[in-house]
């Protein structure tokens, strides 16, 4: 796909060079950049992705996605540099768009709240189960579909790996997908380019007050 495709997902964007190099992935992880993909910098609690950005570009990279002023970074070239008020509302919209938009293929149920939602979530897949769908699973527990469990770190994954995850339990054939979304997804744009069919509250406690 050429990154001027994914880039109409962008309005707004400042590019400096090609619109028209090949983009064969879009990661936030500068150790799994392969050849063709496009790096989205975001800033974490601990690490920050412009600091990594000549990483990217040695494993291959072929275009990067900042916040901060270009002027100010390190970018070898010839990486097209795209610039963004928001690099992970970007993350979360290039990705949706590259995996041609996975959560509008599917019956999307989205589970928050403080407590609750992991049983939620698995109540919500048992019912469908037994009424003969198949269907995805992801929450603090595991990520699945159907006997095919996948790796997972968080509760709700990073954007990337969220479209990606999405986008092989379609190309698996689920009917839908149960998700737990925890409030850090929410306030981290983690699940922007996800469309929900279903949104369930749990609740509300002082746990949660703070974030």
């Amino acid at each position: 796909m050429r990154l001027g495709e994914l880039l109409s997902e962008i309005p707004g964007a400042q590019v400096s060079g090609s619109v028209e190099v090949d983009i064969a992935g879009v990661d936030h992880d500068s150790r799994t950049a392969t050849p063709g993909s496009l790096f989205v910098c975001i800033r974490g609690f601990r690490q920050d992705g412009h600091a990594f950005i000549a990483d990217a570009a040695g494993r291959g990279a072929a275009a990067v996605v900042v916040e901060e002023d270009p002027s100010r970074l390190t970018i070898p070239p010839p990486l097209t540099v795209v610039r963004v008020p928001n690099s992970r509302s970007a993350l979360a919209r290039l990705a949706g768009r590259f995996f041609d938009h996975p959560s509008r293929q599917l019956r999307m149920i989205g589970i928050t709240g403080t407590n609750g939602k992991t049983t939620t979530a698995h109540l919500a897949e048992a019912i469908l189960r037994a009424a003969g769908h198949r269907v995805g699973l992801l929450g603090t527990i595991e990520y699945r579909c159907g006997a095919t469990t996948f790796p997972g770190e968080r509760t709700t994954p990073e954007s990337s790996d969220l479209q990606r995850l999405l986008a092989r339990m379609r190309d698996m054939g689920a009917w839908g997908a149960a998700m737990e979304v925890s409030s850090h997804s929410l306030a981290l744009h983690r699940v922007e380019a996800c469309e929900f069919d279903v949104a369930v509250f749990t609740n509300l406690t002082q746990d949660h007050l703070d974030f």
